[in-house]
């Protein structure tokens, strides 16, 4: 599909290439295996380990057993997401720096922000696709989700989008400052995992971390998978299901800060994008 337009107003020329970008980075992804094994079938058997030789629930009354397990697919779907926004976004980006994709993007008319934001559109709907199928498995396991309120899914969504933006900006930074590009896909695996333990679990198991947790509900990781538990997981003690201390972060200041993350998250990538990618050429 090509990416280059000519002519008409800046508006639609910006719009027809985010869209030949995220066309172009969907079927990509579709036909890569390897993206599918490690975004969705990795995290699903990652959630059935945890949930069958880690989490000894012979104690706990059948409710807590299927908040506990809605919690853990919860926190294997963000880590799904993260997969796909660190791992998975670095890699697209890698791919066409060693093909030399972008000497032929910088020789056209093509805007960094339809880049990202062609690429990110494209990651967004393979990192939901990621998340449900994971929360598929925990539902068929037992796990129990519950929409809190008629805004519960679109919270859920705003989180997701945060987190994404925020991570695809370090994957685009990873590429523009690591010497050799293939190690940067490298490098953000290791930010997924570190992301992931050392936050407990991405926030759903703060317990396990030495001192004081508070930062579970800060970080952006945690705070979107604890927001979208507390709006999907029916949770009758939040203490119950190891969610606590500190708090669910329902406040408008936190859902204030996932989208400070998510615009903080965008002006990074864009420029990134622009300054490293393309020269610093503004189109």
């Amino acid at each position: 599909m090509s990416i280059e337009t000519r002519g008409g107003p800046p508006l639609g020329r910006l719009l027809e290439q985010t869209t030949a970008f995220a066309v172009r980075t969907l079927q990509t992804l579709r036909r890569n295996s390897a993206v599918a094994f490690w975004a969705v079938a990795f995290p699903a058997m990652f959630y059935l380990l945890s949930v069958s030789l880690f989490i000894d629930t012979g104690g706990m009354p059948a409710e807590v057993v299927s908040a506990v397990k809605a919690t853990h697919a919860v926190s294997y779907g963000a880590f799904a997401a993260l997969t796909v926004f660190l791992s998975t976004f670095s890699q697209s980006l890698v791919a066409d720096v060693e093909r030399g994709r972008y000497r032929q993007f910088r020789a056209l008319p093509v805007s960094p922000a339809a880049d990202f934001l062609g690429r990110f559109a494209a990651a967004y709907l393979f990192a939901v696709a990621a998340v449900l199928a994971v929360l598929g498995v925990g539902a068929a396991t037992g796990a129990a989700f519950t929409l809190r309120s008629a805004a519960s899914i679109p919270v859920a969504l705003l989180g997701l989008l945060a987190l994404g933006l925020f991570a695809a900006s370090i994957a685009v930074v990873l590429v523009a400052v690591v010497p050799d590009a293939k190690f940067a896909s490298i490098v953000a695996v290791s930010v997924v995992m570190l992301a992931f333990f050392l936050t407990g679990y991405n926030g759903i198991q703060p317990g396990m971390l030495a001192g004081a947790a508070d930062f579970v509900n800060v970080v952006p990781n945690a705070l979107a998978t604890r927001l979208a538990v507390h709006h999907l997981v029916a949770a009758g003690g939040w203490t119950q299901a190891g969610l606590a201390p500190p708090g669910a972060p329902t406040s408008t200041g936190h859902v204030a800060l996932l989208a400070g993350y998510a615009v903080a998250g965008l002006t990074l990538a864009v420029a990134a994008t622009r300054r490293s990618l393309y020269g610093g050429a503004v189109r």
